[in-house]
C-alpha cells in the first residue's frame, strides 16, 4: 500500500492487526523501530470507566505515535469508522524512545451501562519522520484494535450466524455472513465442506460480524459447489469448526 497521505483510517481484518504502510520518505527508520501493542483487543464491563493499553518500542530509534478512537459500524457488507467522543485515549500522541513503554488509558465519557453491546476501534499510527527528505521508502505501522463495551445485565451475549456463498459486485466468489444475535462474532479459518472434513479457504482471521449486521468477503477459490459446500468457521477463538446455517428461504 503506497500513499503519501492517508485520508482516514479504516478497520482491518484482525483482532489487533499491524498494517505495514509504505511511504515515499526516508528508509533510515524502517528497521530501527519496532512498535508493540498489548493487549490486542479491549473489553470494558458495563460500568467500567477505563481500560489500559501498553505501547512499546523495542527498536533502536525513537518513534512518534498517534492514538485515535472511532465508533465501529458495518453497513451494506462494509466496515466504517466514524468520529466519536464516547471514548477518548490519553495521551493521544507520544514519542517513545528506544526500549520505552507507554501506558495509554481508554476512558468512557459516560458512567451509565449501555443497553446493548458497543463497538469501537482504536487506531494507533506510527507517525512518519517528515524531517528526513532523503529519497527512498519509509515503512510505518498502523494497529487497529477492537474495543467492546458490554451492556447492562447478566445475560450471556452470543452471536447467531447465517452464511451463504454469493457472487460479489466484481464477479468474484464470496461469502456473506449475517449475525442476528446480540454479541459480536470473530470469524477465523473459514472452510467449505463438512465440519468433520473442512477445506480451509481462508486460513487465519477473516474478520468480525457485529450484532445485527452482515458482512461480505471474497473467497480466493476458483470453484465453489454452491449446492454441497457446508460453510464452517472457528468463532470467537474456539478450537473447533462451527457449521454456519444458511439463511431461511424467502
Amino acid at each position: 500500500m503506497g500513499a503519501a497521505r492517508m485520508a482516514g483510517p479504516r478497520p482491518w481484518r484482525a483482532t489487533g492487526v499491524a498494517l505495514l504502510l509504505t511511504l515515499g520518505l526516508a528508509a533510515t527508520a524502517a528497521a530501527a523501530t519496532s512498535l508493540q501493542v498489548a493487549p490486542t483487543s479491549l473489553q470494558l464491563e458495563p460500568r467500567q470507566r477505563a481500560a489500559e493499553l501498553w505501547l512499546g518500542n523495542s527498536g533502536t530509534a525513537p518513534v512518534t505515535l498517534q492514538v485515535r478512537m472511532f465508533r465501529w459500524v458495518q453497513q451494506d457488507g462494509q466496515e466504517q469508522l466514524l468520529p466519536t467522543e464516547e471514548l477518548i485515549a490519553s495521551p493521544p500522541m507520544q514519542t517513545l524512545a528506544a526500549g520505552q513503554q507507554q501506558l495509554v488509558r481508554v476512558m468512557r465519557q459516560g458512567t451509565d451501562a449501555p443497553a446493548r453491546q458497543l463497538h469501537y476501534r482504536m487506531i494507533v499510527d506510527e507517525v512518519p519522520d517528515l524531517s528526513t527528505r532523503a529519497s527512498g521508502m519509509q515503512f510505518v505501522l498502523r494497529y487497529s484494535i477492537p474495543v467492546f463495551v458490554q451492556p447492562a445485565g447478566d445475560a450471556t451475549l452470543a452471536p447467531q450466524l447465517q452464511a451463504q456463498l454469493v457472487t460479489l459486485d466484481d464477479g468474484r466468489h464470496g461469502v456473506e455472513i449475517r449475525n442476528t444475535g446480540d454479541g459480536y462474532a470473530q470469524i477465523a479459518d473459514l472452510a467449505l465442506g463438512s465440519a468433520q472434513r473442512p477445506r480451509i479457504v481462508h486460513p487465519g482471521l477473516l474478520g468480525y460480524v457485529l450484532p445485527g449486521q452482515v458482512m461480505r468477503w471474497p473467497l480466493e477459490r476458483t470453484t465453489v459447489d454452491r449446492d454441497n459446500d457446508q460453510i464452517t468457521a472457528k468463532i470467537n477463538g474456539e478450537s473447533d469448526q462451527t457449521p454456519l446455517s444458511p439463511p431461511p428461504a424467502r
